[in-house]
């Protein structure tokens, strides 16, 4: 009887082993597939409406794209057209990307309404959208991050109104006439300009190529000799603008204003080509934006919009503490 009584107990014992083993397997399999996901890094794609080492703005915004990206531990891929108006290779871009599946998709639309669907298909395939810089004619992606434009248009008008006279004549370079932050920036500088904004006599563009901008500027110049405030709405619209303002040993009788603060419009602000830049900080750009896309990934809460900010900087402001910080970030 005891013998018996002692195999009913091994049989019993053996049972509680083996279902407590094969409890353990789901568990533990469970407990493995975490760790995996874990450790796997957040992947995100940045296609941007131009790569372009040479310019600032670009270089900068890579560079905060970058710091992010180290940061968070996340693995980014660069992707980009080398000029602003290839719109239908940067949507060939698009397409590719999504077909690489990425946790998310950072995006600077190159144009406001071409871009549009292929927007479209990256939400379709479930991949979470960022737009960054620049918006499209829809409202896509879970969070915007760039420059209020309008409001770094408007302080651009505002500041030239301060100077405007009855036979004030203003003439607009702007990058394209398809382009959201041109459009934006544009309605900004006529609602600063206020009364005077029935004097701007010419809207021009160059499709951001600074030659461009320097040509479509003396064309003006010849066609409407009266225009005596010129405005620049990117990069390379002031540069191309300054440049042929410069040559043309105008600087005394054109005021010029330009977005953005490459090393050479910061020469010319100083040598009073320029009488006022707008600085944007692309820097915190790519560092918000790449930020933003990563949160979305992990299902935490972003705002919809993330103004990045912008400054009005005049000669005589360039060397304040906070408007080194902006013209010089990387000697910091």
């Amino acid at each position: 009887m005891k013998r018996k009584k002692d195999s009913s107990q091994t049989l019993i014992l053996a049972i509680i082993i083996i279902t407590a083993l094969v409890a353990a397997i789901p568990y533990a399999f469970l407990r493995n597939y975490r760790n995996e996901q874990s450790e796997k890094k957040v992947s995100i794609i940045f296609i941007s409406k131009r790569l372009d080492a040479e310019n600032d703005f670009w270089s900068a915004m890579v560079e905060g794209i970058n710091m992010a990206a180290s940061e968070y531990d996340i693995d980014v891929l660069l992707m980009g057209p080398e000029s602003e108006s290839e719109h239908e290779l940067q949507n060939q871009m698009i397409e590719k990307a999504i077909a690489m599946k990425p946790d998310a998709i950072a995006l600077v639309p190159s144009d406001y309404s071409v871009t549009v669907p292929y927007a479209k298909k990256i939400e379709a395939a479930g991949i979470k959208l960022i737009l960054m810089d620049s918006v499209m004619e829809e409202d896509l992606g879970l969070c915007v991050v760039a420059t209020d434009n309008f409001e770094g248009g408007r302080k651009m008008g505002e500041y030239l109104k301060k100077y405007a006279e009855e036979n004030s004549a203003i003439g607009i370079v702007a990058q394209s006439p398809s382009s959201s932050t041109a459009i934006d920036r544009e309605s900004g500088v006529r609602s600063g300009l206020d009364e005077y904004e029935d004097h701007i006599k010419e809207v021009v563009y160059c499709y951001s190529e600074s030659d461009k901008a320097y040509e479509v500027t003396l064309e003006m110049l010849e066609r409407t000799p009266e225009i005596n405030m010129i405005v620049g709405l990117n990069e390379d619209s002031a540069v191309g603008a300054a440049r042929a303002i410069k040559d043309a040993g105008l600087p005394q009788k054109i005021r010029l204003i330009g977005f953005d603060s490459s090393m050479e419009q910061v020469q010319l602000l100083e040598e009073g080509v320029f009488d006022a830049i707008v600085v944007q900080r692309p820097l915190n750009m790519g560092y918000l934006g790449i930020k933003a896309a990563y949160q979305t990934v992990m299902n935490e809460t972003v705002e919809a919009k993330i103004d990045s900010g912008s400054e009005l900087i005049t000669k005589d402001t360039i060397y304040t503490k906070e408007n080194e910080k902006l013209l010089f970030p990387f000697n910091q």
